[in-house]
């Protein structure tokens, strides 16, 4: 095989905490990454502060205090802080921003990101006089909590748009040696590779696989089989072939762990499934915006066309079944 040119992953050797010594880190938005984020930090010898709204419409307020968190107002925090570290939902990140982050800010200070969405499509616009970096842990909060605690973690990407001081992309790195990333590795790219291939990812392995399954499911009830074993085949049956790939490839999957039968159902007919023309449309169409646009309309919209899809898809045949699959057989 011959070797293919890999880019460098920062581990916990190559990463060094003692530039966020002294220094105080707040966190914006005690939600699933928020919290998981702020105590794996905490345990890691870093002082953190909460921002949090109003305590008497957020219960995070509440949360993080009970977690053993000073938190304050978010505009105080802000003003307290050395290093802002966003993490608050993509939809909501604008107005809190600009009503209680942006007026806040001092220079030298650094703005730091889950998410390059709002940054690379303008709905914030950070002041030039500051660092702006990005931390992306590869998971959900829990998980990122979970690994940190079993003395691993989840791997992850930094990014840097704006270096004012010459140590933005340390910061971001020891950001991620102390959520515990660095334990696993963590690579460097840019904001606009990170939110794009995120977006493409939601679109074409979520929504892709998701509309897989749904499809299988209908196709196959349609076509008088039983529900219970078409909820089986299209969704319980991918657990399993996720984990085996995850755990040795796809091509050692393929010839050491499924049959014979499966192998060549995969490469004979997965290909007529897979329609690489939409596929490529939509990697175009994410590239130029069209995505980020698209959403950002709905959501100020009030988004009327996704509750609508939520309630057509609550009331479908392959939930209903599920919510039975669940009750009698299990999780």
């Amino acid at each position: 095989m011959s070797e293919i040119e890999f880019e460098k992953i920062y581990r916990d050797e190559d990463v060094d905490l003692s530039i966020l010594e002294g220094k105080t880190i707040a966190v914006i938005g005690y939600g699933s990454q928020g919290r998981a984020q702020s105590m794996n930090m905490r345990e890691s010898g870093m002082n953190i502060i909460v921002g949090a709204g109003d305590r008497t419409r957020h219960s995070s307020w509440d949360k993080a205090e009970a977690d053993g968190f000073t938190v304050y107002p978010i505009e105080e925090a802000v003003e307290k802080a050395d290093i802002v570290h966003i993490l608050l939902q993509d939809p909501a990140q604008p107005s809190v921003y600009y009503e209680s982050i942006h007026g806040h800010l001092k220079p030298g200070q650094t703005l730091s990101f889950a998410h390059g969405f709002a940054v690379l499509y303008g709905t914030i616009k950070p002041p030039k006089d500051i660092d702006v970096v990005l931390f992306v842990p590869n998971g959900p909060g829990p998980v990122t909590r979970q690994k940190f605690k079993d003395g691993s973690g989840i791997w992850g990407c930094v990014s840097v748009d704006q270096d004012v001081s010459g140590n933005a992309r340390e910061t971001a790195l020891a950001i991620s040696k102390a959520v515990g990333s660095t334990r696993v590795g963590v690579v460097d790219m840019t904001f606009q590779h990170e939110t794009e291939g995120d977006n493409y990812e939601e679109q074409v392995l979520y929504g892709g696989t998701i509309h897989l399954m749904r499809t299988m499911y209908n196709i196959m009830v349609k076509n008088g089989y039983p529900r219970s074993f078409a909820y089986a085949k299209a969704i319980r049956s991918i657990r399993s072939i996720i984990d085996d790939i995850d755990a040795v490839g796809i091509e050692a999957y393929l010839t050491s762990r499924a049959s014979r039968t499966c192998e060549f159902a995969v490469r004979h007919s997965g290909p007529r499934v897979i329609n690489e023309e939409a596929m490529q449309e939509i990697f175009e169409e994410t590239e130029r915006g069209i995505f980020a646009r698209n959403w950002l309309q709905e959501f100020s919209l009030g988004m009327p066309t996704l509750n609508r899809m939520r309630r057509t898809w609550a009331d479908s045949d392959m939930e209903q079944t599920g919510e039975i699959w669940r009750e009698k057989f299990g999780k």
